[in-house]
């Protein structure tokens, strides 16, 4: 996967042969990370060619997120240092393309202005990208309508919701280090007042489970051993009324040389008992629940619609603590909404005190265009909201703290996912329940699992030693 922070690459060298090369740069989730995959798989197999470098493309496709208004800020500054980075380097200009959420949210407008974009394409129509991209990068491309000899034209702009638009990705385009995303289904059905994804993601619509089977069928023929399920609330799939997400991931865990079993984003309204039963009962399924609270005050809950109350999230955590072995929990949290008291930020602090988990999100409230909590006022002033997220993030640190160093000479079972960023020659683990080893000097292929000793830790990262068989 392409990031946005490579380094120069050598000019000098020829591109390699075929077709027109394009290099793909994914902002937000893992379901964007997914959706990328996606893309490149959609664009390799009509002829394209994939480059990691923006400098060797042809077209630059940004797969973003409209999440948080920074996240879309970030991606319109990209566009400018893109231009600029080609310019210097006395490249022509790149055809550049929008691609997910943003280009959903925000559509045409993205078209216009002085950092104005070639292609805006929306989350549910990768499928039109090798004809609109072969209309301005060349012809000779599988379902363009570009001529020989040509040149660049006009873009476009292709979004809106599609019930069919289901996308795999395909395996071989992974890292190889054991691990796979599989998205299970699209959009939300539950239309939280502050959150866009109902509007860019459209309502909720899911993968049918023998595509999903058959794609893990794959990843798993193709040397993988680990599969992380994904969507906006994957704890809601529902098949056509016979089968839930329980029921899934009974299937899922069937499949032959498959290993291990992740999910995420669960919503604390579908954690029903039979579903922690399950993932208690199948050990194949990692005992890592991240479960959005989003504020621990019933009043913001009600407003925020989230549907539930603090008291029945913490009924759900001490059922799964009963019937999950060795579960641990993390979390996203909102500060400063609209409406928002002393009195119901301290019932958030209680929340996660009660709780314990092992990491949370936390953000500040920003107004979202278009969402319902639009109509509220943002009267929260900007200092509170800032003062409640360092002390909400102070009260998680002490919670961390304190079970880190509880854990420190425990000896746990990890798999290896690759090289650490540091130290030098160190590997990065991960135990089932989500909690990051830093290992050295060993030298241990990815999917590799491992008995460690935890000596110590920094951040949210142990560190440890390995266990003599």
């Amino acid at each position: 996967m392409a990031t946005f922070q490579n380094s120069l690459p050598d000019l000098t060298k020829p591109a390699p042969a075929g077709g027109p090369a394009i290099y793909v740069e994914t902002y937000g989730c893992q379901m964007n990370v997914y959706d990328s995959q996606a893309i490149s798989g959609v664009l390799e197999g009509a002829g394209y060619r994939l480059v990691d470098n923006e400098l060797v493309a042809d077209a630059v496709l940004l797969n973003t997120c409209s999440v948080r208004e920074h996240a879309e800020h970030k991606v319109i500054s990209r566009v400018g240092e893109i231009r600029h980075r080609r310019l210097d380097a006395d490249l022509p200009p790149a055809v550049i393309g929008i691609c997910g959420c943003m280009a959903e949210r925000l559509g045409d407008d993205l078209r216009k202005g002085p950092r104005a974009v070639d292609l805006v394409v929306g989350v549910d129509n990768y499928d039109a990208l090798p004809r609109l991209l072969g209309a301005l990068v060349g012809p000779g491309i599988v379902g363009t309508t570009a001529k020989p000899g040509t040149t660049a034209k006009p873009g476009a702009t292709v979004t809106g919701h599609r019930q069919d638009a289901h996308y795999v990705a395909p395996p071989d385009l992974y890292p190889t280090n054991g691990s796979h995303l599989v998205t299970i289904h699209k959009g939300c059905d539950y239309k939280c007042t502050y959150c866009i994804v109902p509007m860019t993601r459209g309502p909720q619509s899911e993968k049918a489970p023998e595509v999903i089977l058959a794609e893990i069928g794959q990843i798993v023929a193709g040397g993988g051993r680990e599969v992380t399920l994904l969507g906006q609330n994957v704890t809601a799939y529902r098949w056509q009324d016979s089968l839930d997400f329980a029921g899934l991931l009974e299937q899922v865990a069937a499949i032959d040389g498959l290993e291990r079993i992740r999910f995420l984003t669960g919503h604390p309204r579908d954690m029903h008992r039979h579903l922690m039963d399950a993932i208690g009962r199948l050990d194949k399924v990692c005992p890592w629940l991240h479960v959005p609270a989003q504020s621990g005050s019933d009043a913001v809950l009600r407003r925020m619609k989230r549907l539930y109350t603090a008291a029945e999230y913490l009924d759900m955590v001490e059922y799964a603590q009963r019937v999950v072995p060795g579960v641990t929990f993390s979390s996203d949290f909102i500060v400063g909404f609209p409406g928002e008291t002393d009195a119901d930020f301290r019932a958030t602090l209680d929340l996660v005190r009660r709780v314990k988990y092992d990491q949370i999100f936390s953000f500040k409230y920003s107004e979202r265009p278009g969402v319902p909590a639009a109509k509220l006022a943002d009267d929260v002033p900007l200092e509170a909201k800032k003062d409640r997220l360092a002390e909400l993030m102070d009260v998680q640190q002490e919670i961390w703290t304190a079970a880190a160093n509880a854990h420190v000479g425990a000896v746990v079972t990890a798999v290896c996912e690759g090289a650490a960023r540091r130290p030098a020659g160190a590997i990065r683990l991960r135990t089932a329940n989500n909690r990051k080893i830093v290992v050295t000097g060993m030298d241990v292929a990815p999917g590799a699992a491992l008995t460690v000793r935890l000596t110590g830790w920094e951040g949210t990262t142990f560190f440890g030693e390995p266990v003599p068989a």
